[in-house]
């Protein structure tokens, strides 16, 4: 299993959104829709979110048919190698014996983030269009065949171009910064 993820994430509006659903319905590709409840935790000793860096993050996934423990951490972009995360991941069988470990690890429960998933796997990429509560409608293009990664940068790119989403709609944060930052005021 592949751990490096190389994505773009996209705020994007509700006309765009269904641009998109539509444009994968005139193809005739369905996508896998799934509801996620992600539970994000963060260590008392050194905190994930509300720091200078927030370049990490460790959560569970709760799906219909399972769930998961994972931890992300990100890496920024340098004239070599373009921005992605390591992300290990681990199927989980009782989130409440997890949450009593983490918190007697001392790392405690930050947030859930609510969101609606509606995945299609296009040339190479999954693009994925989410309603995420309290935040919006957003677009996330991951790039999953990493055999030829410029062919898959420029299907991505013909892909924003086509639905005339620009590089001021991308977001670098991740929606458990966005959330976090929007209700840091409620801590």
């Amino acid at each position: 299993m592949n751990n490096i993820e190389i994505e773009r994430k996209y705020k994007i509006n509700k006309e765009i959104f269904d641009k998109i659903k539509k444009f994968f319905e005139g193809k005739d590709i369905n996508g896998d829709v799934a509801k996620q409840n992600d539970i994000y935790f963060s260590p008392r000793h050194f905190p994930f979110f509300g720091g200078s860096i927030d370049n990490e993050a460790l959560r569970i996934r709760i799906l219909d048919d399972k769930n998961i423990l994972s931890y992300k951490k990100f890496y920024y972009a340098t004239e070599d190698k373009p921005a992605y995360c390591d992300e290990h991941e681990v199927n989980l069988e009782d989130v409440d014996k997890m949450k009593e470990i983490l918190k007697d690890l001392r790392i405690d429960e930050a947030f859930t983030l609510k969101k609606e998933r509606t995945s299609y796997l296009y040339s190479g990429l999954e693009v994925s269009l989410d309603v995420v509560d309290s935040l919006g409608y957003f677009l996330e293009l991951e790039i999953k065949d990493q055999k030829d990664l410029r062919a898959s940068s420029n299907i991505m790119n013909e892909l924003l171009d086509f639905f005339s989403i620009t590089e001021e709609m991308r977001n670098y944060e991740g929606y458990s910064y966005l959330l976090y930052n929007a209700n840091k005021n409620d801590r």
